[in-house]
This record gives structure tokens, C-alpha cells and sequence, in this order.
């Protein structure tokens, strides 16, 4: 198979502030919604690439515009729980249930049909997979606990119920290597070079990498902005590397290769 760089984007307004008790409102003037989603989508489109934005149900109550303009501009919404809980971490089966419900209903009531689910904090959980399938979505982009660690080795898979996997490592997500990782935080231009190697390394193996960005990271500053422009731009240029959205990875993956 192809190697193939998944485009993701995580994250939506104050879901988090709110899930964590240090927000009760939204604020249209958080710097993620007032600049950060519209120079991600002004770079993808500048550079012709779809990507999946998972949001928090949450968003769908509170910025269905943006929901709109993103899926507008030709992205995949994809659910990322309700107010961005620690999904393997606070909560029981029920209140998973309950929230996959909840949240697949709030993006549907914003014009959205969300096909692809990652968990906030990253780890799936107990339950979340079959609820899911019965919900209709496709494509599950989180992982088990102990997994995702940088390195390790990435391949599309499925779950039970039908669902693809599209896994990722946290040395792919630029709040970890910008905010909070472990050994210090890295500058841009280090970035690249990692990220440009492990996309290399993918090239020669027909792995996959997926790459999770937020508006209120990279979105919000032109360094970073364009440290993820030659990113993207090494990868369409990288031969044997595909790059697009979620849906895209998932659609690859059930689609059988031409004998």
C-alpha cells in the first residue's frame, strides 16, 4: 500500500476551557476561532489538500458557522467527544455512550455528518468502538492505552464493527512538541526536520503518519504556520507519499488494490 500522510486537525473554541471548569461560555474572540481555523484552511487551500477537522460536539451548540465554513471549504468534520473530556481516563461506558450521542447529534444539527471519531486525550476506551458502528461513523483515529508512543511503528487497520484505524504517535501533534513535551519543547525548524524524517522513513516503508495540528497552536503563528507549509510541501513532493484526509486514508484502505 501507498505510504500515506493523514491531515488532521483537533480541537474547536473553548471546548476544552469548558470541559476542565476553567471556561463556562463561548468566546467568538478566542484566538483559535478568530484567525487559527482560517489560516489552516487558507494554507490547505493554497496547497489543494483536504483534511479532517474533529471537533467537540459542543461546537455544534455554540459555533455552527464555523462548522459550516470549515465543511464549506471542502473538510471532513469529524466528533472529538463533547467538551474534549479525558475520554479513557474520566469516564464509564455510559457516559461514553451518552456523549457519542450527544455530540454526533449536535454536529448533525450544525449541517455536519461526522464519519470519523478521535477520542480527546487520545486513548479509545472500553465501549467506544461499537457505539460508533452503530452510529454509522467509519473511521476511528485514537488508540489504545499504552500505545502512540513516538516511534512506533503506524498502519491503517480495523476495529470491531467495521471501523478503519488510522492511528497516530504523539511526536506528530504540534501542542506536544510545541507545549508539552516531556524533555523540552522544540522550535519550528527542529520540527521540520523531524517530521520531514519520519515522512521520509514512511516513503520507503508504506507506512502510514498522521499528523494532528490545532488552530490555537500553528493556526494563530506565522512561524509555525510555515513551518507547516514546507511540512506538507516535502510530502506532496516526497514520491511513494499520498496526503489527504481521513476519509481519504480509510477509502485507500477498503478499496482493493487493481490486479
Amino acid at each position: 500500500m501507498t505510504a500515506r500522510l493523514c491531515l488532521t486537525v483537533d480541537n474547536l473554541g473553548l471546548a476544552l476551557e469548558v470541559g476542565r471548569g476553567r471556561a463556562a461560555r463561548p468566546d467568538p474572540g478566542e484566538p483559535g476561532l478568530r484567525s487559527g481555523v482560517d489560516g489552516l484552511l487558507t494554507l490547505f487551500d493554497e496547497l489543494g489538500l483536504r483534511s479532517t477537522f474533529f471537533v467537540e460536539g459542543w461546537n455544534g451548540l455554540h459555533h455552527p458557522d464555523v462548522i459550516t465554513r470549515i465543511a464549506g471549504r471542502g473538510h471532513e468534520i469529524g466528533l472529538h467527544g463533547w467538551v474534549h473530556e479525558r475520554w479513557a481516563k474520566e469516564l464509564d461506558d455510559r457516559a461514553r455512550e451518552q456523549l457519542l450521542f450527544d455530540g454526533t447529534a449536535a454536529l448533525r444539527a450544525a449541517g455536519a455528518e461526522p464519519r470519523a471519531f478521535r477520542a480527546p486525550g487520545g486513548y479509545r476506551g472500553t465501549r467506544t468502538a461499537p457505539v460508533l458502528a452503530e452510529l454509522g461513523y467509519r473511521i476511528d483515529s485514537s488508540i489504545d492505552d499504552g500505545a502512540g508512543q513516538p516511534g512506533d511503528p503506524q498502519s491503517i487497520g480495523m476495529l470491531p464493527g467495521g471501523l478503519v484505524s488510522l492511528p497516530w504517535t504523539w511526536d506528530m501533534i504540534d501542542y506536544w512538541q510545541y507545549v508539552s513535551r516531556p524533555d523540552g519543547t522544540i522550535t519550528p525548524d527542529r520540527l521540520v526536520a523531524h517530521w520531514q524524517g519520519l515522512l521520509a522513513g514512511a516513503a520507503k516503508t508504506g507506512g502510514l503518519v498522521t499528523l494532528i495540528v490545532h488552530p490555537f497552536v500553528t493556526g494563530v503563528d506565522q512561524e509555525r504556520l510555515e513551518a507547516l507549509r514546507r511540512v506538507l510541501v516535502f510530502a506532496l513532493q516526497t514520491p511513494g507519499l499520498t496526503v489527504g484526509s481521513a476519509g481519504e486514508a480509510a477509502q485507500a484502505y477498503l478499496t482493493p488494490a487493481p490486479s
